[in-house]
């Protein structure tokens, strides 16, 4: 539903984006997230294309009632992910062809349990408390492929990432006599630091192409260990939804953080302010006709902007994604099967930058069941 989340609550589905939407789980309720994602994309030039396929565990979540007024839920989401190969080759004067290579994997992921708390009026607040952590590996690499006689120069950055962060939400609710709902939501995650340790080896080296392996002259740098923090921008997030029920729901969001302030062990960046708007809905033809599937499907669509904090070669980097999906029905249970898709685009082939199209499919499940219910018949 093209990312809406400040506003959106639930009681068949969780939503770690806005703890506060926790208190709408039912009191004998059990839920169960969990879902893969693939990714298929193409990136492009003026002059070359690169497909690029990616798949992973897409996210695993759980949700339940502690007391009267408190709701909790745990799980483990992406926080972030690298991955890239560059390879630009340029005519060198006194050196030739020379080829920069540039490479990076690794990411980050986010274990988090939160709480959502009932307060008056229809409303709730909430908090999630995270533990993230990961690994980065970057790679840059320099090499004389018309130079037999110059070194070539490798340098390795290998990163491990640990500490913990957490994020606020809060959301008005209110249900009118028809049936009907409006529902206001907002979200705010404050500056915060994670701790980064680092191995750094810088190398020289030859190229045995007989053998096709490297061979070590000498170590130019070598760092082990090395403490750094890596600060995460504050981000403030807001939206609605409303709707009838189970029947139809349509709803926006905007959010934006504060690139401009991130720093990486110590080396800020020319990055910007990021502004993502998001709005989506679903609809399901009828909630009790049990003699055609097809109705009792729900349908979901959306559409989504971002401006990102990338700005290259005196360009801003923009994202635009169209979303759509389905809820299946599982026979005897209000669980589904859930199917989603997104068609999108980022960045531009103008002033020699890249522009990527991409195809994204997740394939989900949301398990409901009743617990906590006292046997009158055993």
């Amino acid at each position: 539903m093209g990312g809406i989340n400040a506003g959106m609550r639930n009681q068949w589905f969780i939503n770690p984006q806005n703890p506060a939407s926790y208190t709408v789980f039912d009191s004998a309720s059990f839920l169960f997230d969990g879902g893969l994602y693939s990714k298929m994309s193409t990136f492009r030039t003026d002059t070359l294309n690169q497909p690029s396929n990616y798949a992973s565990i897409g996210y695993i979540t759980m949700g339940f009632p502690v007391t009267r007024w408190w709701r909790a839920s745990f799980g483990l989401l992406p926080f972030s992910s690298v991955g890239y190969t560059i390879n630009n080759d340029q005519s060198v004067e006194g050196f030739g062809n020379t080829r920069f290579e540039f490479q990076g994997y690794g990411g980050l992921s986010q274990m988090y349990i939160g709480s959502g708390f009932k307060l008056f009026g229809g409303l709730s607040a909430g908090i999630n408390y995270s533990f993230i952590f990961g690994s980065i590996d970057k790679t840059r690499n320099i090499t004389f492929p018309d130079s037999s006689n110059v070194f070539n120069a490798r340098i390795a950055e290998m990163t491990k990432i640990r500490g913990f962060y957490a994020d606020f939400g809060l959301q008005y609710n209110h249900t009118f006599d028809n049936g009907r709902f409006f529902t206001l939501g907002a979200t705010y995650a404050p500056g915060q630091s994670l701790n980064g340790r680092s191995d750094k080896l810088a190398i020289s080296y030859q190229h045995d192409y007989s053998t096709d392996l490297d061979e070590i002259r000498d170590t130019i740098e070598y760092t082990e260990g090395a403490k750094g923090t890596i600060h995460l921008p504050q981000a403030v997030g807001g939206g609605f939804s409303f709707g009838n029920g189970d029947r139809w729901m349509a709803g926006a969001d905007v959010k934006w953080q504060e690139w401009s302030s991130y720093t990486y062990l110590g080396k800020s960046d020319s990055l910007k302010n990021s502004l993502i708007l998001n709005a989506g809905g679903q609809f399901r033809p009828s909630t009790s006709d049990i003699s055609q599937y097809w109705k009792r499907i729900t349908y979901r669509a959306g559409v989504r902007f971002n401006q990102t904090y990338l700005y290259l070669n005196d360009t801003r980097i923009n994202e635009f994604g169209i979303s759509f999906g389905f809820g299946l029905p599982m026979k005897k249970t209000r669980s589904t099967l859930n199917i989603a898709f997104e068609a999108g685009g980022r960045g531009t082939t103008q002033n020699n930058l890249i522009r990527e199209n991409y195809f994204r499919f997740t394939l989900g499940a949301s398990i409901f069941d009743r617990w906590f219910l006292k046997r009158k018949y055993d």
